[in-house]
């Protein structure tokens, strides 16, 4: 039905718009909302959605963009999404623990391998149980994936090349019990810490190491406190774009395949330019003097697959962890 849905669009987009012209009616808003700030990735995408709606639109769809949470925090957003007053939200991963806890794995350490294989996962079996899980719980329809960017683990003066490594050391992890158990697998004495200590924290020796993407570490000057950096890759994070009832209900069929069509050009964008700044990133640390460093991932995966899960049993969907991390085709 999706795909019958999807042709239909293309072909209306293809046959009917240059007669869609706004003429003297005042445009529909469309309304989109995050927490992330305008300097970010994320909002050049938004406005790059922004700009294609208009376009395909001939003006008749106007996009409003609500950067740095001014309409609340992602929670309030999402309710928000659900309440028809915005019509998309540009959401991190919380969603998930908050409408399908069982499926709290998308967020573990060592389960996805690349965004290959989040794009293979989420157009299969797992994605489209957990697209339809949320769709019924609060009505909303998660889209396709917005790269976010690998975590890295840094440290200031050792490297990590073995779980082995890390027993003892001194690492802080965001306040979310995801990162703080996964972390105590994998035998480091976790400093749970809010991120804007995390510097101070980190120049003074109260904690030894962190992990964030490159482009975070990078933005807040960590490699200035930090020598190391650890080709882990431990999380394969991604956004999630959410459409809310208003967008079936206020939109027609026209109008719909208009924003599918811009938010799939824009998630292309997206994705391809978020490749291209994870590799200028990376030559800048080099360039400040940090040091990359080569570490044995099966190790870690091996241990992640052996002792997470058991770790929130009583919450994650029986062997959601070992399906998603089996699909990557890595040994």
């Amino acid at each position: 039905m999706k795909k019958h849905l999807q042709c239909i669009g293309v072909w209306l987009l293809l046959t009917v718009v240059t007669c869609y012209g706004n003429g003297d009616k005042p445009a529909k808003i469309f309304r989109v909302a995050y927490v992330y700030g305008p300097t970010e990735l994320l909002h050049h995408a938004a406005e790059q959605f922004a700009e294609r709606v208009n376009a395909l639109s001939e003006g008749a769809i106007e996009v409003r963009l609500y950067p740095s949470g001014q309409l609340g925090n992602e929670r309030v957003l999402l309710e928000n999404l659900r309440l028809r007053s915005v019509d998309m939200v540009l959401s991190g991963l919380a969603i998930v623990g908050w409408y399908a806890p069982e499926y709290g794995a998308v967020e573990a350490p060592f389960v996805w391998e690349s965004y290959e294989h989040v794009e293979k996962v989420w157009q299969g079996e797992v994605g489209d149980s957990l697209k339809v899980i949320i769709q019924e719980r609060a009505g909303i329809s998660l889209q396709q994936p917005w790269y976010r960017g690998p975590r890295y683990l840094t440290t200031t003066n050792k490297e990590v090349v073995h779980p082995d490594d890390l027993k003892g050391m001194k690492l802080r992890v965001p306040e979310l019990e995801v990162y703080i158990k996964s972390w105590q697998v994998f035998g480091a004495n976790i400093t749970p810490l809010p991120f804007n200590d995390m510097f101070m924290a980190l120049r003074l020796g109260l904690v030894e190491g962190q992990e964030n993407p490159l482009a975070t570490i990078y933005a807040n000057h960590l490699h200035e406190v930090q020598k190391f950096i650890m080709e882990t890759r431990h999380l394969i994070g991604f956004y999630l774009p959410v459409l809310g009832p208003s967008y079936e209900k206020r939109f027609n069929e026209l109008e719909k395949a208009i924003i599918i069509t811009a938010l799939r050009e824009a998630t292309n964008w997206h994705n391809a330019e978020l490749e291209r700044e994870e590799e200028n990133y990376r030559k800048r640390l080099i360039e400040a003097g940090v040091e990359f460093v080569k570490v044995d991932r099966d190790a870690f995966r091996n241990l992640a697959r052996e002792k997470i899960p058991d770790q929130f049993k009583s919450r994650w969907k029986p062997g959601l962890f070992k399906a998603i991390s089996d699909s990557s085709g890595a040994p």
